[in-house]
């Protein structure tokens, strides 16, 4: 089970290493995070994009985040997202992306409890084992700096996630990011 969690690590290693070489942007980017929308996070990135012609990029992209469900929980997550993103000629942009990443929740409450085989109830930790964070997420945006040499990118991501073994397979989380994105260097 533990081996599941090394999965994310593996590919992360395997897209920077391997696309590192290819990228003629790397970007840093910031913006919030909305689990379910609405319950406030930030997330933070880290861009390799691969452009393949003025109107299309293959990015690979690292999210670093936590967000805060009140009286419930809260999450922080690492994720890398494999994408395809579309440019057009009036500065807006469409992408796609999939991605795989950890999600480590903690428990908000004023105890969290178990019950062991024998029937006795014991309080424990409101810290959950780590969770497998595959995503699909959509976006939509505009590049500010259209036709120069950098990018200066806002956008809309909303986001489907999936919190594995925590929660079953056919139960998603919707997300929404909103955010800023800068070009430090073109190659």
């Amino acid at each position: 089970m533990k081996k599941i969690y090394l999965l994310p690590a593996l590919f992360v290693l395997i897209s920077f290493s391997g696309a590192a070489y290819a990228q003629t942007h790397m970007n840093l980017g910031a913006g919030y995070f909305g689990q379910t929308v609405t319950y406030p996070g930030i997330v933070l990135e880290f861009e390799m994009e691969k452009m393949h012609s003025e109107k299309v990029s293959l990015p690979v992209r690292l999210d670093l985040g936590f967000y805060v469900h009140p009286r419930n929980h809260s999450g922080l997550f690492a994720d890398v997202n494999f994408g395809f993103r579309r440019y057009f000629n009036s500065g807006f942009f469409l992408e796609e992306s999939v991605g795989f990443g950890v999600l480590q929740s903690i428990v908000q409450s004023d105890g969290v409890y178990e019950v062991d085989n024998s029937g006795v109830v014991s309080e424990t930790s409101g810290i959950y084992p780590p969770d497998f964070m595959p995503s699909l997420t959509l976006g939509i945006g505009y590049n500010f700096t259209h036709g120069s040499g950098t990018q200066n990118l806002i956008w809309l991501r909303p986001k489907l996630y999936w919190q594995i073994p925590h929660k079953t397979t056919s139960t998603f989380t919707p997300a929404l990011q909103i955010g800023f994105t800068h070009t430090i260097n073109t190659r």
